[in-house]
Formats: C-alpha cells, sequence, structure tokens
C-alpha cells in the first residue's frame, strides 16, 4: 500500500512535526475509523450481552459509567477482552497504519506490537494513571519505535488525554528503577529523575477529536492525566517497531513486559 501524492505531502510535514517534537496529530482515513466505530459497536455489545441490565444508556461511555456503579469489577473484565475484539486486532495491522509507522520510522519492514492496550478511564479515577515515564521499558521494542493513541470519542482537555514535554524523544532511553508494584504493571518502572524533570521542564497536552490520533515516538516522555469529566476517557493504544532494528535482532526480539520480558534483563544498561 502506497500513499497518493497529497498524502505524500501531508506525510512530509507530519514528519517534520515528529522528527521535531516526538509527536504529531493524524486525522485517520475512512476505513481506519471505521475500525474505531466497529470497535465502539464491539465493546457496547459485550455490555449488552454480559452485564447486568442497566436500563436506557444512550451512549457507550454512559453505559460503562453506569456499569461501573453497579459492578466495578466488570469494567475490568471490558478491559481486558476488548483488546481482543476483532476491531482492535484489525487496527494493530492495518496497512495504513503500518505504511504510516513505516515512514516515520525509516524502515522498510515493521513490526507489530502483540500487546493492544485499550484504556478505560473513569471520572475521578487515580489509581491507574500512570506518572512521567516512557513507553519503552513496557515495550522493549525498537529504539525508533511508536505509539498510536487512538481516542474512540472526541476527547477534551478536561477528560486527560496524555500530556509531554516536547522533544523529549532526543533525551534518549532515561535510566529507570524497576518497583515491586503488584498488580499494576503500569506502574513497574520509576524514571530515575522524574522529579527534576517535572520541575525543570513543562508538559502540555491538546484535545484529540473522533478521527483523529496521536502519533508519537516510544522515546517521548509524557504522562497520564485526570478525567475531570462525568464521561470515562476510552482509547486505544497501538505501538509498531522497526523489525530491522539492530537493538532488536541482538537481544532476539524481546516481548516486553506484557510476556514478562523484564528491562533489566533485556536492557541492564539503563536500570539503576
Amino acid at each position: 500500500m502506497n500513499f497518493d501524492a497529497s498524502q505524500d505531502r501531508l506525510l512530509e510535514g507530519l514528519i517534520l512535526d515528529y522528527e521535531r517534537d516526538g509527536l504529531c496529530l493524524v486525522g485517520l482515513p475512512s476505513d481506519v475509523d471505521e475500525l474505531r466505530q466497529k470497535m465502539i459497536h464491539e465493546m457496547s455489545e459485550w455490555i449488552n450481552c454480559a452485564s447486568l441490565d442497566l436500563g436506557a444508556a444512550k451512549d457507550l461511555p454512559e453505559a460503562i459509567v453506569h456499569l461501573a456503579k453497579v459492578d466495578r469489577r466488570a469494567v475490568g473484565k471490558l478491559y481486558k477482552v476488548s483488546r481482543r475484539f476483532p476491531a482492535a486486532r484489525q487496527l494493530a495491522c492495518h496497512p495504513w497504519l503500518i505504511e504510516l509507522a513505516k515512514s516515520v520510522m525509516g524502515t522498510r519492514l515493521v513490526s507489530c506490537c502483540t500487546f493492544v492496550n485499550v484504556r478505560i478511564d473513569l471520572p475521578d479515577e487515580e489509581r491507574f494513571l500512570l506518572p512521567i515515564h516512557q513507553d519503552f521499558p513496557y515495550i522493549q521494542g525498537s529504539l525508533n519505535g511508536v505509539t498510536l493513541w487512538l481516542p474512540l470519542f472526541d476527547t477534551e482537555l478536561e477528560q486527560g488525554p496524555p500530556s509531554w514535554i516536547k522533544g523529549s524523544h532526543k533525551w534518549g532511553v532515561l535510566p529507570v528503577r524497576e518497583e515491586n508494584s503488584p498488580g499494576s504493571g503500569a506502574k513497574s518502572f520509576s524514571i530515575a529523575n522524574a522529579d527534576e524533570i517535572a520541575e525543570r521542564h513543562q508538559f502540555e497536552s491538546a484535545s484529540v477529536k473522533a478521527g483523529q490520533a496521536l502519533l508519537f515516538s516510544t522515546l517521548l516522555v509524557h504522562r497520564s492525566e485526570l478525567n475531570t469529566t462525568d464521561r470515562p476517557r476510552l482509547n486505544l493504544q497501538i505501538r509498531f517497531d522497526d523489525a530491522l532494528a539492530s537493538e532488536s535482532i541482538e537481544r532476539n526480539y524481546p516481548e516486553g513486559l506484557y510476556l514478562n520480558d523484564s528491562f533489566s534483563a533485556s536492557y541492564p544498561e539503563y536500570v539503576q
């Protein structure tokens, strides 16, 4: 699959933004956006078929809020199963997204990450928010890998899209400490100088509409933000790596935290 001339011009601008800032805002083509809508349908079907009667919920966000009030654990089950839905798997290897990742990473061959993360961040719920981090220690793909942050619905600033430090992908892999955090794989690491980073650098964010996505470097320093609205924040995180990256080949393609490859075993030089 190749981009046409107009897409090529748009892509050139995106690559310039990405190389400078470590991220860019991408408008999704219609067939990718159809999968976003399919994902909404599949999550809604699960709630309708597997959960208690929620009454007349008008849409998926409202249904999830109601479900959390009735049975918070059921939301956790939806979180786990939704990453296996056909729409999530189709997005994780969609040809257009692969070509985009290939162009941004500057490679001829893309590796599709096994782990597709579906985030369900409930209003005012803090316990699953991630502190300052880079994705690389969790994914352990290539150093030029990318993350696609794709919202299922319009995500305004009040709903807490991620915040980031522009240009921080140029800092390389930051030293981390491995933490003993039972039940929270997301908090398995902490950046060694996170407090200093927070004091010296400014984080910024942006609203992201349905039909758009944030594309950012696996080395971009970013963090979760609190959802202060009455609707959940729903998004997918899809990741691609460079299958030809020397660090991946030399280390026999570590699977990442999702499949229990410890970062200290895969990349000990970055662990304090």
